[in-house]
This record gives structure tokens, sequence and C-alpha cells, in this order.
């Protein structure tokens, strides 16, 4: 499994591998970053912290197939009842295994704070003081405010050959 080292905040927006950045919707310091780097994805943000001056920072990575995986996922397992092929009922999370190191998605609840949901990416394989890498993504985050869309056409350049 091919380790990464640590985004640097102060120069990330010249990274040679970024392909798409976004704004938090809830957070105006902090900046969600989507990197490719040969086979894998590196999703990162930044926060900027002004009462302690200085910047708080997180990634995780994966085989870049695990991108489409999430999306499908998504669209098919999580969208959909059980009888159209979702999801079981009261099961809320699905995993694969891409390249060789296993990925989930999960539904969150209260992802927001305020009792709103979201979703839960975690690459379990990758230890960050020993727990698995994970995001949690508001479902405005993803749906409104443009994640989802990002994501999506990262994964139809992949699909396509362009990254």
């Amino acid at each position: 499994m091919r380790q990464f080292d640590e985004i640097d905040p102060f120069t990330i927006e010249q990274h040679p591998d970024l392909i798409a950045k976004l704004p938090d919707d809830r957070n105006s310091n902090k900046t969600w970053y989507l990197l490719v780097i040969d086979d894998y994805i590196v999703i990162a943000n930044a926060t900027y912290k002004e009462r302690k001056q200085k910047w708080l920072h997180y990634q995780i990575e994966f085989p870049k197939e695990g991108l489409q995986w999430f999306l499908d996922t998504m669209q098919n397992k999580f969208f959909k009842t059980e009888a159209e092929g979702g999801l079981p009922k009261g099961k809320f999370h699905d995993k694969t295994t891409v390249k060789g190191e296993r990925i989930k998605l999960g539904r969150a609840f209260n992802a927001d704070g305020n009792r709103g949901g979201g979703f839960y990416f975690a690459t379990l394989d990758r230890r960050d003081i020993g727990l698995a890498k994970e995001y949690t993504f508001t479902d405005q985050l993803l749906f409104k405010h443009g994640m989802l869309q990002m994501f999506q056409d990262v994964a139809a350049k992949i699909a396509s050959g362009l990254l």
C-alpha cells in the first residue's frame, strides 16, 4: 500500500496533482481539496484557526477506482429500497476492497451536529492514531454545496482515462 506525505496547507494550492477544490459550506476558513496522484485519490482539507493562528489539516488516500464505488454505492445501495436492490432494512453501511484496500461508506446521523444527515467514508487499512482514516460529509455539503458533483466530475475523467 502506497504511503503519502501529509499535505502542506501552505502549498497545496500550487500542488501539481490538485484537480479540484471546494470551499466548505459551513466554515469560510476551511477548503476541501481533491488530488489525483498516480493511481490514488487524496481528499484533503485545510482549516485556518484564527484564534490559534494556525492551520489544521487532514487527508485520506485510496485507489482512484474507489471514487466510482463511492458514487455507485450511494446511488444503488443508499438511494434504493431493499426491494430495488438497495441495502437491507436496518443496514446503514457497505464496504468493499479496491486494489487490495478496504473502503467503507455509511450513513452518518447527526453529521452536522444539528441532527442533519450525511455520509462517512473510511479507508479501513490506512490508520491515523490507531483509527481508520475517515471523513464525514454532511448532506448539505454533498448535495447542495457541490461536493457530490465534484466527485462525479472527477470520476468521469478517471473513467474516460483523462486522470
